[in-house]
């Protein structure tokens, strides 16, 4: 005999598997349950029972206890191992004490109900059975939602930590730029006046031709390592005292790009060297301070193509990312070791040779796009080469762009 239904109040109501190989219990525990808010199934041996709750999400089981084939203690067993949020309720005729102590202890029975049974103690266990599901399944909502919201709260606290490194880092590099500039101004100038009187005294030496032969040489590399001590000075007076930023000026970042290499390229290491523009077509406008820009963008082309063989060309873009106008220097060189990078920046810090750079460059130009309120980044993997990323904001654009 299949399942049958007994006035199903729609989806979603509780449904009452009632397992009995009496048909007339059956039909009495329909009687009893139909004007009650629930959906009741049954059938009449445990096998079939186990049938329909592989079909059916059943809330509650009642099993007779005394069946055929299976009887209710090995049924029950079987829906505690099988589906153990199922409430189970035993019908017994029997009232023996310890036989339901038996099945409380080897079925985990809920509730059982003897026969025969009165409506209201019916309708008291379901109802409770019930209750109990809801309140099992309400559990597991509040689980699963706890679970959500927990893991959006340990995304949360990464991007906070993220955030609060970065800052704290920016903090960091402001200070310690601001701390370098006031020490590179004082020791500049220690350091001006003195090398101005050898250079003044340099040139006394030549003019009245006291330099000749050997004396020549050596005049000549006294005045070469002068210049490069100027040159030094200069930078860290750059570094020191750079300018206040004045009235912004509206740059179209395409034309100040070829101006730039059009500078660059004044040095004679870089006059025959490949460089090729893949510019955007209508960038917005920016504000800043050309000069300033200019001198960022130089700064990364001659590190590009110091970086690079002179067979190798290097590449200078400009697109629009979000609100930012985003302008790259990449080259095909070494690369930059990854323990390197965090300190690219860094005052003083170079990569170079000695004798080949300061250290100076990348932090007064990280200086110049930190007052123009943008970012300038760095990329590099070894042996495929590294590409410098500046940003600066569109003007009339939005807030948006990567962070």
């Amino acid at each position: 005999m299949s399942s049958t239904e007994e006035q199903p109040t729609g989806q979603g109501s509780p449904i009452v598997l009632a397992v009995d190989d009496e048909a007339n219990v059956l039909a009495a525990l329909k009687r009893s349950m139909r004007r009650w808010p629930w959906t009741v199934l049954t059938a009449e041996g445990g096998a079939q029972g186990l049938e329909i709750l592989r079909q059916h999400p059943v809330a509650v089981v009642i099993s007779d206890y005394q069946m055929p084939e299976m009887n209710g203690i090995e049924f029950l067993n079987e829906v505690r191992k099988s589906w153990p949020e199922i409430q189970r309720v035993m019908l017994t005729g029997n009232a023996d004490l310890s036989m339901i102590e038996h099945l409380v202890n080897q079925s985990e029975v809920s509730r059982f109900l003897t026969k025969p049974w009165s409506d209201s103690q019916l309708k008291a266990t379901l109802s409770e059975c019930i209750e109990r599901v809801h309140l099992t399944q309400s559990n597991q909502r509040f689980e699963r939602e706890l679970a959500e919201r927990n893991k959006d709260l340990e995304q949360l606290n990464k991007q906070l930590e993220r955030l609060v490194e970065e800052r704290t880092q920016a903090l960091v590099q402001a200070e310690k730029l601001a701390w370098l500039g006031r020490m590179a101004g004082g020791v500049a100038h220690e350091i001006n006046n003195p090398l101005g009187g050898i250079l003044a005294f340099v040139q006394l030496l030549q003019r009245a031709g006291v330099a000749e032969g050997s004396n020549k040489e050596a005049v000549e590399a006294i005045y070469s390592c002068a210049i490069r001590c100027k040159t030094i000075i200069d930078d860290l007076l750059s570094f020191a005292r750079r300018p206040v930023l004045a009235e912004m000026e509206e740059i179209q970042m395409n034309t100040l790009l070829e101006k730039s290499w059009n500078i660059a390229r004044l040095n004679p290491q870089l006059h025959d060297r490949a460089l090729r523009f893949d510019l955007a077509d209508e960038l917005p406008l920016v504000a800043g301070q050309s000069s300033l820009i200019q001198q960022v963008v130089i700064n990364l082309l001659q590190n590009a193509f110091q970086a690079s063989h002179d067979d190798k060309a290097v590449v200078l873009r400009s697109r629009l990312d979000g609100s930012w106008v985003l302008v790259e220097v990449e080259d095909e060189g070494t690369g930059i070791p990854p323990d390197v990078l965090p300190q690219i920046f860094e005052p003083f810090f170079t990569t170079k040779e000695v004798g080949q750079g300061t250290g100076l460059g990348l932090a007064i130009c990280y200086g110049i796009v930190q007052e123009h309120g943008g970012k300038l980044a760095v990329k590099s993997e070894l042996g495929q080469g590294t590409m410098f990323s500046l940003r600066l904001k569109a003007r009339g654009r939005g807030e948006g762009g990567p962070a």
